[in-house]
């Protein structure tokens, strides 16, 4: 589900950022610039220069280091009957079933994600997997992403399209928009309100502890 375009009911976009990427060479120049961070640089990666690759190694151990659990959900799997609410219980029960959500077909496992890549129907131009992959079925395929902490991260989808998580249902209960190369679990689903209310609660029984990450003072 992550950044905007506009949503079911007129909902206001926000134009999605430049991508990653594309930041991360302009990153780099700027840190081999600073003392501080050669000598920080030098002690965790002796030897490699400051650039993308030592970047996204540095990137990817704090990512390690963010680990969302003890959410109602977590607390629900461990024996704690009274975790979930019964709205979010039945929420769970509409994201399980084949027949109603089948979310799960793609959000799977104790971090709610298959990882793998799928056309979900979004009207979009970028060809998404297909730049890696050159396989017609990656054509606007993107990763699944994690549902922990999932109300946290709006906008949702990798373009931002949905503001809020029951616009994201909304989206899915309409199947997708785009049809010509959607992933074939993507379909109309039919939910009732009352259904999408509960699988809207589901999805913030994920929301785990939050831990504050200090923002570090940066060597100049």
């Amino acid at each position: 589900m992550g950044r905007t375009q506009e949503g079911p009911g007129g909902a206001r976009r926000r134009a999605a950022p430049p991508p990653e990427h594309a930041r991360l060479p302009a990153a780099a120049t700027r840190l081999a610039a600073l003392a501080g961070y050669r000598a920080l640089f030098a002690k965790a990666y002796p030897g490699e220069p400051i650039n993308v690759d030592t970047i996204a190694k540095a990137m990817a151990v704090f990512q390690r280091s963010v680990i969302s659990n003890d959410s109602a959900f977590d607390r629900w799997l461990a024996g704690d009957t009274q975790a979930l609410t019964p709205e979010q219980y039945r929420g769970f029960k509409v994201f399980s079933d084949p027949a109603k959500g089948n979310c799960a077909a793609c959000h799977s496992g104790g971090n709610f994600t298959d990882n793998g890549f799928h056309n979900v129907g979004l009207k979009t131009a970028d060809p998404g997997r297909f730049n890696i992959r050159k396989v017609a079925a990656m054509k606007g395929a993107f990763k699944t992403p994690t549902l922990r902490d999932i109300e946290l991260t709006a906008p949702y989808f990798h373009n931002g399209a949905a503001e809020t998580l029951r616009d994201v249902v909304e989206y899915y209960n309409r199947g997708g928009e785009d049809r010509s190369n959607v992933s074939p679990d993507i379909k109309p689903l039919n939910l009732s309100a009352q259904e999408k209310d509960e699988l809207v609660a589901f999805l913030r029984s994920l929301t785990g502890k939050q831990v504050p990450v200090v923002r570090p003072v940066l060597p100049e």
